[in-house]
């Protein structure tokens, strides 16, 4: 629910869904379920319902692999479910993450970023081994509460390793 939508957005949408849907039969049993259009997203309730028939037949798999064949589930999503619900080790690569470590590190950044391999190598070599967890979760609210497009750096607490700001004051 949160891609491409604002947390503030989703939030009573996904509470409304939490207390109507407490499975995922529930949810296919509802031919008028429009979840995803009430966050104008509509092509995404036929695709979740393509989910959650996956996950009734087969279960939830617990690698990256097996979740990545499951209809609607990128690389982003299975590295956040596999991360932040299984506490599994699975460094997240998604546009606000490309923009810290692009700010941080000093490199230059575009939509194709994300992709490139040499990135993926960067937040494995950065995501930590231990309480990785709470790092991806950090970083989610550092990039939508500090290093946003147009950053907070004076609120930023590693500004003073951070290139974007030195660079900024060259």
């Amino acid at each position: 629910m949160l891609q491409r939508t604002k947390a503030e957005q989703v939030e009573p949408v996904f509470r409304e869904f939490v207390k109507k849907y407490d499975e995922p039969q529930a949810y296919l049993d509802d031919r008028e379920a429009n979840t995803f259009s009430n966050l104008g997203l509509p092509q995404r309730d036929s695709q979740f319902r393509l989910l959650n028939s996956a996950i009734i037949l087969h279960g939830i798999p617990e690698n990256k692999a097996d979740l990545i064949q499951l209809p609607g589930i990128g690389d982003y999503i299975a590295s956040a479910f596999l991360s932040l619900h299984m506490g599994i080790r699975a460094p997240l690569i998604d546009s606000n993450f490309v923009r810290v470590y692009g700010k941080f590190f000093g490199f230059e950044t575009n939509p194709e970023t994300r992709r490139k391999k040499w990135l993926k190598e960067l937040a494995e070599a950065v995501t930590p081994k231990r309480r990785h967890r709470e790092y991806n979760y950090a970083l989610i609210d550092f990039s939508r509460e500090i290093c946003k497009p147009r950053p907070n750096c004076e609120s930023c607490v590693i500004r003073r390793k951070c290139h974007y700001l030195y660079g900024a004051r060259e």
